[in-house]
Formats: structure tokens, C-alpha cells, sequence
């Protein structure tokens, strides 16, 4: 369970054109201890907002002017850098028998939906839930890219250097690398060895000739 005072912290952006909706939902969230929001009176300053800066979560307003919040969910749920925000969206329509509204929102990608008018502690325990999923996730998504970062780490003995696979099991590099990877060797001798390794070698042999 994770600590209100981590969820306080988490980046909120709020989009509605009417002024006195926005002040509402900033003055609520405020009281509850959310105070990093970001309030926009258009669907479109919003998403030249998010081009800079993203999020932990989104409140959008369906009925907007311009760009409605259906346009700016669909546009965020297609930018594969986007994609992961959760969304509630809030409107003051009506909902139809066939709920049209509510169900367009989920298909488009929303996480979640709200009528107005809402009371408060419904504004507040949804927007608690939402940082709550999205903070599990990037603690996963980061533990994840932690775990591919640790796949690319080889052990290898800092004096023989032979690589540990399996099963603590110390092999050579070049059997190593064949074994996982369809790279073949070819040898050959660098000059540094030839240097330290080869041309002793071959100066011996020669003093050996001229006895």
C-alpha cells in the first residue's frame, strides 16, 4: 500500500472549458492533498502541454470546443509515448440507454468516468485510485527495465577471464559466445601479444640457429 504523501506528489493535469469546473476539481483535490496540478481551458493547450511533459494523470472534460476530450484521448492512446496515462474522463452529458458517453470513453482508452455533478469524495477516492494503479505500474515498468539492464551483464573473472553460465559453470569466452550467440571465431594474434608472446619466441629460435 502505498503512502497518500507518495500520491500527493504525483503530476495531475486537468482539462475543462468552463473556468468554475476547474476551479471546483483544484479546490477539491487541493483539500485532499493533491496540490501539483496543471489546469487548461482547452483540450489543445493540454496536448501541446504533454508534448514537454507527462503526466501521472489526466482529468478531461468530454464536452470541450475545438479539440473535444474525445479527440485528445484518442490522440494520447495512439502516441506510443503517451499511451500509458490513465484518463478519467468527466462530463455533464446525459447518459443515453445505451450509456454512449460511458462506453465510448472505455473504448477510446479511458480508465475510468465520472458525471457531473459529482461529490466530492467521489472525485477524490477515483483520482486516489488512478495514482494508485499508475504508481504500481511504473514501479513494475521500472523494475522490468532493471531486469533487461541486468541481462546484459556478463560475469567474467577479473584474472583468467572466463565467463560464469549456467549453473555457476565458468567457461571460456569464445565457447561461451558460441553457444548463445551463431557468431564463429577466426584467430589470429593481435599486436600487443604478437609483441609480448610471438616475437620473444621467434628471437629465440633465430639466436638458437646462429649456435
Amino acid at each position: 500500500m502505498y503512502k497518500l504523501e507518495e500520491l500527493n506528489e504525483m503530476l495531475i493535469y486537468v482539462a475543462d472549458d468552463d473556468e468554475i469546473n476547474l476551479k471546483l476539481i483544484k479546490t477539491v483535490l487541493n483539500q485532499a492533498g493533491f496540490q501539483n496540478l496543471k489546469l487548461y481551458m482547452s483540450g489543445k493547450s493540454m496536448m501541446d502541454e504533454l508534448t514537454h511533459n507527462r503526466p501521472d494523470l489526466l482529468l478531461l472534460d468530454i464536452m470541450m470546443p475545438g479539440f473535444s476530450g474525445y479527440d485528445v484521448l484518442e490522440w494520447i492512446k495512439h502516441d506510443p509515448a503517451l499511451k500509458n496515462i490513465p484518463i478519467i474522463m468527466i462530463t455533464a452529458a446525459a447518459l443515453d440507454e445505451n450509456m454512449e458517453p460511458l462506453s465510448r470513453s472505455f473504448e477510446l482508452g479511458a480508465m475510468d468516468y465520472i458525471s457531473k455533478p459529482f461529490s466530492n469524495l467521489e472525485l477524490v477516492q477515483r483520482v486516489k485510485s488512478a495514482l494508485r494503479m499508475e504508481k504500481q505500474r511504473q514501479e513494475l515498468e521500472a523494475a522490468a527495465n532493471q531486469i533487461r539492464s541486468l541481462e546484459k551483464l556478463i560475469p567474467i573473472c577479473s584474472y583468467c577471464k572466463k565467463i560464469r553460465a549456467d549453473k555457476d559453470y565458468w567457461q571460456e569466452v569464445e565457447a561461451y559466445i558460441s553457444e548463445h550467440t551463431d557468431t564463429m571465431f577466426s584467430h589470429s594474434i593481435c599486436p600487443d601479444c604478437y609483441e609480448a608472446h610471438v616475437k620473444p619466441q621467434l628471437d629465440k629460435v633465430k639466436k638458437d640457429r646462429k649456435r
